[in-house]
């Protein structure tokens, strides 16, 4: 899956059937044991890619705007955090606009339900890693990506718990 302005992508698993991919996310935030062995796949898929931990200064995560609701991706950031001794910064990615869920749009018309919704603050330089916990069209993603570019990072990775791939794509 190729997204613009990530420089690398790591994932614990992906799906070629979307109905697959949506019973690994409703069984993934509504099973914490679920959530515990993915993030554990990721942490161990990461170690095992010595020059992708490496290649990073600091994780951040999809921020959401919802308080209600957990957000999943900051959770996984944080596990991730904690057992790969990296840092996390919570505050260099925030979300601006309030968005429809974007699971529930077409994929043609999440990247343009997305677009501009996110602000990154960095002193310039940084190499990040946005931790998502699924992603099926990229949107988000590539959208965080473009306001940490903007914002002055150097290099931009991604870890995911769950990717949906399209086959061709």
């Amino acid at each position: 899956m190729m997204i613009k302005n990530l420089d690398e992508l790591i994932f614990a698993v992906s799906y070629h059937n979307i109905d697959k991919f949506h019973m690994f996310m409703r069984d993934f935030k509504a099973h914490p044991e679920t959530f515990d062995r993915y993030a554990s796949f990721l942490c161990e898929r990461i170690k095992l890619e010595k020059d992708f931990l490496d290649s990073f200064d600091f994780f951040v995560f999809v921020p959401s705007t919802d308080p209600q609701r957990t957000n999943y991706s900051e959770k996984l950031a944080v596990y991730l955090s904690e057992k790969l001794n990296k840092p996390l910064n919570k505050n260099a990615v925030k979300k601006i606009k309030i968005t429809k869920e974007l699971k529930n749009l077409p994929r043609e018309e999440r990247h343009k339900e997305i677009e501009d919704s996110f602000t990154a603050s960095l002193a310039g330089g940084e190499k990040v890693c946005i931790v998502d916990d699924v992603t099926a069209s990229g949107a988000t993603l590539e959208e965080i990506a473009k306001a940490l570019k903007e914002a002055g990072a150097s290099y931009i990775s991604a870890a995911v718990a769950a990717v949906y791939k399209m086959h061709g794509v």
